[in-house]
């Protein structure tokens, strides 16, 4: 490798961690907003938020790259373009497309880096999360006994606990069930035990009284009780027998879905599966994309910055038409290779752009490039 293309690399490698580091902060704090929700809701303990954090980091590592390495190139460039570093190149007889060979290198290694995380990090992410978030909800233990809250495992059911001293020790227990409006019943008890029986959870209540309205006659029906026992089988989550989403598979699973599937699930099933397999495309194109804005024009003094909003315009708009263009095969699994064509094109047409002559002819004139470069 040329020094120049050393420095140049370097010089694009630095701001491309320093993007990524604080996108992926900011980003995946913002994901785990929604999974300190669900351990909330499920009086899990903050414990086990490192259990849900790391696996949503594949997700959020595939989003950041592309705009953390777009970032990384217009930022490289223009310092190259108001520091006169270019010039000094160009004067050398370089054209555009050797001048960056750095900046092309470095978009290949952002799309090995993407492949490895969207083919094979983040399904498997996906899965622990899931799996993860499965077992959570089926822990109706812990979102039962909270203390002085009203709790709501399922619809139409509520439960309230005065004091606890876990499982095995619960006073002053109120559960309305009201998942049959016409057969409402409430039922208040001095003490409780949760127990779990090969059937499932089981809500063993002490010393207490069942309410029930009969609306056909308007009469209220009390029953005293010193023990009863109520099924919370229904309202838990088997984490063995979930079902799993696209995003939860491997591209090859995806494409190989059953035949069987309706329309819609198999749109869902191969937008996903060429989704992985684009994704990594995209941390070329983006890079490419970036450095033929910036370069497509003559050197001022003035600065770059339309320059630089344009090419943050074009780069983000390669990728949104691929997550649009996602959207539309999700309705139509027969138009897949539509989603190709924008990381594909925006590529190609970049060399090609990038290759048309040296800068010289498309800027400047050698005499102001010799000029510039020896002032």
């Amino acid at each position: 490798m040329r020094l120049i293309d050393r420095y140049f690399l370097k010089q694009t490698v630095q701001p491309f961690v320093f993007f990524t580091l604080i996108l992926t902060f900011v980003i995946w704090l913002a994901q785990s907003l929604r999974v300190i929700d669900l351990i909330v809701n499920n009086g899990q303990s903050a414990s086990i938020l490192f259990d849900f954090a790391v696996p949503l980091l594949p997700q959020v590592m595939s989003i950041v790259l592309p705009v953390a390495a777009l970032a990384a190139v217009i930022f490289t460039l223009n310092r190259a373009l108001v520091d006169s570093e270019m010039v000094v190149v160009y004067a050398t007889g370089q054209g555009r497309l050797s001048a960056i060979r750095a900046i092309i290198i470095f978009g290949v290694l952002v799309s090995l880096i993407l492949t490895v995380v969207v083919i094979i990090l983040m399904p498997i992410g996906q899965q622990v999360l899931r799996d993860r978030t499965a077992e959570v909800r089926a822990d109706i233990a812990a979102g039962l006994i909270q203390d002085g809250r009203f709790i709501h495992p399922g619809d139409g059911l509520t439960v309230y606990i005065r004091e606890q001293n876990g499982p095995e020790d619960m006073r002053g227990l109120l559960v309305h069930d009201a998942r049959d409006p016409d057969e409402a019943v409430t039922m208040h008890a001095r003490r409780g035990v949760l127990t779990d029986s090969a059937q499932g959870p089981r809500l063993v209540m002490f010393d207490g009284m069942a309410q029930r309205h009969d609306k056909a006659t308007g009469s209220l029906n009390l029953l005293q009780f010193e023990k009863l026992t109520y099924d919370l089988s229904a309202f838990g989550i088997d984490p063995e027998n979930r079902n799993r989403k696209p995003s939860e598979f491997f591209f090859w699973e995806l494409l190989r879905a059953d035949a069987d599937l309706s329309e819609r699930q198999r749109g869902r099933y191969t937008s996903e599966g060429h989704e992985h397999l684009t994704t990594p495309l995209y941390g070329i194109a983006v890079v490419l994309a970036a450095a033929a804005v910036m370069l497509g024009g003559h050197f001022s003094r003035r600065g770059y910055f339309w320059r630089i909003v344009i090419a943050a315009f074009v780069g983000t708009g390669v990728r949104v038409s691929g997550i649009v263009l996602q959207n539309i095969v999700k309705s139509n699994a027969d138009i897949w290779p539509i989603m190709y064509v924008p990381p594909v094109l925006a590529t190609i047409l970049s060399l090609w752009f990038l290759s048309r002559g040296r800068f010289s002819e498309a800027g400047l004139p050698p005499s102001e490039l010799s000029d510039e470069a020896l002032a």
